[in-house]
């Protein structure tokens, strides 16, 4: 990335602090949901 870039990002980034902390909560229950559903899965295969 160029530092213009990555200027551009840390902006958007400061000026919408709480959307940015809402999509990361959003994404990280996802992820806890799937990596659940997969641990789940691979336990009853070794059944």
């Amino acid at each position: 990335m160029t530092s213009e870039e990555i200027l551009t990002v840390s902006n958007v980034i400061s000026a919408h602090p709480p959307v940015i902390i809402i999509a990361l909560c959003i994404f990280m229950y996802i992820r806890g949901k799937l990596l659940e559903a997969q641990r789940n899965s691979a336990d009853k295969s070794l059944s």
